[in-house]
C-alpha cells in the first residue's frame, strides 16, 4: 500500500500502486508526479530570460514634456534617481527590477539543471531555494506598479505625459511567466532517484 496526494486539493489516498485516477474531492487527475513538469517549467524560465533581456534593453517609460519625448530604460531610471540624490528609491528599483527577477530566473534554472547533473547541494538546500523564490516573487512587480500609477495619474497632453514603454510589457511577462514556472514545477521530483548518469 502507498500514500499519494492530490496536487490540487491535497487530499491523501491509500492505493495499491501509482496508476492515475480522478480525485474524489476536486476531480483533478492524480499522478505520482505532474506530467512534463520540468520541461514546462524550464521552457517558461528560458522564455522569461529572453524577455528579461528585452526588458533591460528597451524603454520602461516614455515621458512627453512640452512636446519632447524622452525614453528611459530601467538602468537609466536608477541612474536618474542617483543623480537626483534619491539613493533609497534607486536601490529599491534596482533590487526589485533587476536583482530579484534575475536571481529568481537563475535559481530556478539551477534547480532544473541540477536534476540532470551532479551538484554539491543537498535536496533540502534545493527545496529551500525554491521556497525562497516563491517568497520573493511578488516583489518583482514594483516597477510595473510605479509605471502604471504614473501613467494613470499624469495626463496633460503634450505638456506632460507618461506612458509605459515596450520594456514594461516584457517585464510584466517575465514576472508572470516566472511565477507560472515556479507554480508548475512539482517539487517532489527533487526527492526522486534522479536521471543522473
Amino acid at each position: 500500500m502507498i500514500l499519494i496526494s492530490c496536487k490540487n486539493c491535497q487530499k491523501v489516498y491509500t492505493k495499491e500502486d501509482y496508476s492515475e485516477f480522478k480525485c474524489e474531492r476536486c476531480g483533478h487527475t492524480v499522478r505520482r508526479r505532474v506530467k512534463n513538469t520540468i520541461q514546462t517549467s524550464l521552457a517558461l524560465v528560458i522564455t522569461s530570460l529572453l524577455l528579461f533581456v528585452l526588458a533591460m534593453i528597451y524603454p520602461m517609460m516614455e515621458i512627453t514634456e512640452f512636446g519632447i519625448k524622452k525614453e528611459s530604460t530601467i538602468f537609466q531610471g536608477v541612474i536618474s534617481f542617483i543623480n537626483y540624490g534619491d539613493y533609497f528609491i534607486a536601490i529599491v528599483i534596482f533590487t526589485a527590477s533587476i536583482i530579484i527577477p534575475l536571481v529568481k530566473l537563475l535559481v530556478l534554472l539551477f534547480i532544473f539543471v541540477s536534476l540532470w547533473i551532479k551538484t554539491p547541494f543537498s535536496n533540502k538546500t534545493k527545496l529551500k531555494l525554491y521556497h525562497f523564490i516563491e517568497l520573493i516573487g511578488k516583489w518583482s512587480m514594483i516597477d510595473i506598479y510605479v509605471v502604471a500609477m504614473l501613467a494613470s495619474t499624469i495626463h496633460l497632453g503634450e505638456i506632460f505625459n507618461i506612458k509605459g514603454g515596450v520594456a514594461a510589457t516584457a517585464f510584466a511577462c517575465v514576472v508572470v511567466l516566472t511565477m507560472i514556472a515556479a507554480h508548475k514545477f512539482d517539487t517532489r521530483i527533487i526527492w526522486d532517484e534522479r536521471r543522473k548518469n
